[in-house]
């Protein structure tokens, strides 16, 4: 599974990250746990292929206190923003 470019959360225990569409299309944004070393999926999400300004990637993004992450998706047929709490993974 490839990765985009990933980002820490405020703590730097747990790394945010993506998937790049697999061949069905596909994207699932994931928190990492440095310590124990486990993925923790937030999702998996269909990516219509679409090129240029029209391509719609999750580009995950942590808020400030690391307790929700916000991701682009177009999985129900217009590109719209989500927000996924995390507060149960990151503790």
């Amino acid at each position: 599974m490839t990765a985009n470019g990933c980002t820490y959360l405020a703590d730097t225990r747990w790394i945010l990250n993506d998937t790049y569409p697999d061949a069905a299309g596909t994207q699932q944004p994931y928190l990492f746990d440095t310590m124990t070393q486990r993925r923790h999926g937030l999702g998996s999400f269909h990516a219509p292929i679409r090129h240029g300004e029209h391509r719609c990637d999750t580009h995950p993004r942590s808020s400030r206190d690391g307790r929700s992450v916000v991701i682009d998706s177009a999985h129900e047929g217009g590109r719209q923003m989500y927000l996924i709490d995390v507060a149960g993974i990151v503790g």
